[in-house]
């Protein structure tokens, strides 16, 4: 009878512990915050003055009128629609392989537990830093205003801006790395060349391999944007078929992109996964 008893207390203690756990665990501090939120995102949209109720009741109109203009979709160029798709691949695909060449110095220099020293650190954090923090849209304008219109600006905004964000991704993985390895050559006397080779590399590779797809997987879509300030690829015929109001047009270029960016992102998915 006493084990009953025991039993009896026990699942009356986990199902007290149960509610407890699924009761929203509100206070005072949360309450704040939450208020303070929303004051912060009125005082926003009144500095911006966005009145969301006449949005969403015009726009609903608008989009409605442009949405039975766009059909149906206009795939009389069909051939030319898909090659510029093809050149958008390819100028992320240049532009993925320019990054990625030119972020793993970086990353070696900017990962703290392998820079050379302290100074060198700081130097190649700022650049990474500087390079994320300026759009692919002004590299990009910046370049055709420099060089002309094509493919070409297209492919260097992408490698510059990326290879910011390559060699964070790089470094972050470095300092990760498991130490033990690294010590173990320290202590045989091997070289700074060595330990990066056969103790570093070794351990970032899956990660090296995912952080570049997301990277190329990006690059597609914004290869498709840049082509809107003449850098190539199918945001240039997206950008005149908008300028001509050829809204049929739109939709078509709006259907290559998105089959393509769709498949293209299930396949990065599936490697990713296949490398874990």
């Amino acid at each position: 009878m006493s084990n009953n008893k025991v039993i009896n207390l026990s699942s009356k203690k986990t199902k007290n512990d149960l509610e407890k756990f699924l009761r929203p665990q509100w206070s005072w501090k949360t309450f704040i915050f939450i208020i303070s939120l929303f004051l912060l995102l009125t005082l926003v949209s009144i500095d911006l003055k966005i009145n969301f109720i006449t949005l969403f009741s015009n726009s609903l109109e608008y989009f409605g009128d442009i949405f039975s203009r766009m059909l149906p979709p206009d795939f009389s160029n069909f051939n030319l629609l898909i090659f510029s798709m093809i050149e958008t691949i390819e100028i992320a695909i240049l532009g993925t392989f320019i990054a990625i060449i030119l972020s793993i110095p970086l990353a070696l220099l900017s990962a703290r537990n392998i820079a050379p020293n302290i100074l060198i650190f700081f130097i190649a954090r700022i650049i990474t830093v500087f390079f994320r923090a300026i759009p692919e849209f002004i590299i990009a304008m910046i370049l055709v205003i420099a060089i002309g219109f094509g493919a070409m600006p297209g492919v260097l905004a992408l490698g510059i801006h990326t290879m910011g964000f390559l060699a964070k991704f790089y470094a972050e993985d470095i300092e990760h790395i498991n130490k033990g390895p690294v010590e173990a050559l320290e202590s045989s006397g091997a070289s700074k060349r060595q330990i990066i080779s056969f103790a570093i590399i070794p351990q970032i590779i899956p990660s090296f391999v995912a952080n570049n797809l997301y990277i190329l997987d990006r690059n597609i879509r914004m290869a498709t944007m840049l082509g809107i300030v003449g850098a190539g690829g199918i945001g240039y015929e997206l950008q005149s078929a908008f300028r001509m109001f050829e809204y049929p047009k739109v939709s078509a270029i709006i259907i290559i992109i998105f089959v393509t960016i769709f498949i293209i992102d299930n396949i990065s998915s599936y490697i990713r996964s296949k490398i874990r």
